[in-house]
C-alpha cells in the first residue's frame, strides 16, 4: 500500500519535471496566482523537484533492499 502511494507520487512529480523542463526550455513564463515568473523561478522548481525525487528514489531503494 505504502508502495503504491509513493510509486503514484513519483511518477506524477516526473511528469511535472518533464512538463517544466519544456516550459523553462522554451523559457516560458509561469503565472501562478496572477503573478507571472520568469524562467529562472521554473529552473528553481526543477531543482527542488530534482532533489525531492531523488529522495524518493532513495526510499524506493531502501524498500528492495528490505524485499531481498
Amino acid at each position: 500500500m505504502e508502495f503504491d502511494k509513493r510509486d503514484e507520487k513519483m511518477t506524477q512529480d516526473i511528469k511535472t519535471l518533464k512538463m517544466l523542463i519544456e516550459s523553462a526550455e522554451n523559457e516560458g513564463t509561469e503565472i501562478i496566482n496572477g503573478v507571472t515568473y520568469p524562467a529562472s523561478h521554473t529552473w528553481r522548481e526543477i531543482a527542488q523537484l530534482a532533489l525531492d525525487l531523488a529522495d524518493q528514489q532513495e526510499w524506493f531503494e531502501r524498500y528492495e533492499d528490505k524485499e531481498n
